[in-house]
């Protein structure tokens, strides 16, 4: 059974599972991205560790299958995502979403913000199924990736919480 629960990521143990989720999302993610995806995964364990975001992870049988991290904004009155990921092998199993739906239970209605690139459609795609929408567009880096910031504002009832997972 899948478990989404707080997880230590000062551990330097949890750090580095988490790190590994993170390796396998993000060479999925440069695949979406064609020739800028050379670019290697910036953030390392000692940076995980040091985050002063909260992380929620999906555990099944003690493998770390997801994970979730919550942190404040740079900009003033709602929390950011700073990551949400899934190891590429259990997508598409509910997962990211049952991880999405414990931070909206325990942001308390705070507006919540979250960044991906524009050509990731499948994160794109659950985050409008909450109730997320673009309000900021940008570019990244030499190659000048196009990233999105996508913001929840509503505080009320989540409309997919008990939807089933798309397939």
């Amino acid at each position: 059974m899948l478990q989404i629960e707080p997880i230590d990521h000062h551990d330097p143990q949890v750090a580095a599972r988490i790190h590994a989720v993170l390796l396998l999302a993000h060479a999925q993610e440069a695949l979406l991205l064609g020739g800028a995806a050379e670019r290697r995964l910036e953030r390392t364990v000692a940076d995980i560790q040091a985050a002063t975001a909260f992380y929620f992870g999906a555990l099944r049988d003690g493998e770390l299958l997801g994970a979730i991290s919550l942190g404040p904004d740079d900009e003033p009155g709602q929390l950011r995502i700073s990551s949400l990921v899934v190891h590429p092998a259990q997508q598409r199993q509910g997962i990211g979403r049952q991880l999405l739906q414990e931070v909206l239970q325990r942001s308390a209605g705070m507006p919540l913000s979250v960044a991906t690139t524009a050509k990731n459609t499948p994160a794109l795609a659950i985050y409008a199924r909450f109730g997320f929408v673009v309000y900021r567009r940008g570019s990244l880096g030499p190659e000048a990736i196009e990233m999105v910031k996508l913001r929840r504002v509503q505080a009320g009832a989540d409309p997919v919480h008990e939807a089933a997972p798309s397939s």
